[in-house]
C-alpha cells in the first residue's frame, strides 16, 4: 500500500538528482579471499590473501567487502555491475556491523540487501547492473535493474545509524564493478 507512493517520490528524485554517487571499497574490511582493486573499485573473489592483518575491520566469516564512505545524511544513488553471476549479495549496511561472528544480510543485523543465490531472484531475469538508491532521511533503500530501471525490491525502515556507502557479497566469479 505504501510501496507506490515510495516508488514515485524515488523516481522524481532520480529524475531531478541524475547524478550517481561515487563508491569506493575499502579493503581493510574485505574478507581474506576478496581481492580489491589498486583503484577501489572493483572487487573479485579468489585464494586467500596471505599475511591480512586481522583488523577490527575485516570481516572474517562471510564474503563481504564494505564501502569506504559512511553515509548519515541525503540521497545516493550508484551502480553495481554483476554481469552474469549466479551468486551476489548487495546493499547498504550500518557501520557498526558484526564482522567477527555469524550474522544474516537483513535488517536486525544492520543489513539492507538485496541478494541473488543459484541465480533466483524476482522477476526471473536477474540484472546485470544493479541501481542502489538510498534516501537516508525517508529510511529507503531502493533497487533497481539499471538497465531498463525496473524496480526490484524497496526497503522502507527506519535508519538511525550511520552507514556504510555500499556492502558487497560474492559467492562466485570474478569482476563486480561500481560505478
Amino acid at each position: 500500500i505504501h510501496l507506490i507512493p515510495v516508488l514515485s517520490i524515488v523516481f522524481q528524485i532520480l529524475c531531478l538528482f541524475p547524478g550517481v554517487t561515487a563508491v569506493t571499497l575499502n579493503p581493510d574490511t574485505a574478507y581474506p579471499r576478496l581481492w580489491v582493486s589498486p583503484c577501489c573499485t572493483q572487487v573479485s573473489v579468489g585464494d586467500i590473501q596471505p599475511n591480512l592483518p586481522n583488523n577490527p575491520e575485516r570481516f572474517t566469516r562471510y564474503n563481504i567487502v564494505l564501502g569506504s564512505q559512511a553515509l548519515a545524511s541525503g540521497q545516493h544513488y550508484w551502480v553495481v555491475e554483476v554481469g552474469t553471476k549466479t551468486a551476489w549479495g548487495l546493499g547498504v549496511a550500518t557501520a557498526s556491523v558484526n564482522r567477527k561472528d555469524e550474522i544474516s544480510l537483513c535488517p536486525d543485523d544492520g543489513f539492507w540487501t538485496l541478494v541473488l543465490r543459484e541465480g533466483l531472484l524476482h522477476p526471473p531475469r536477474p540484472p546485470r547492473r544493479v541501481g542502489v538508491y538510498l534516501d537516508y532521511g525517508r529510511g529507503v533503500v531502493a533497487f533497481y535493474d539499471a538497465g531498463d530501471m525496473s524496480h526490484l525490491f524497496t526497503f522502507s525502515d527506519r535508519i538511525e545509524k550511520h552507514l556504510k556507502h555500499d556492502i558487497l557479497s560474492l559467492t562466485n566469479g570474478h569482476g563486480q564493478r561500481l560505478k
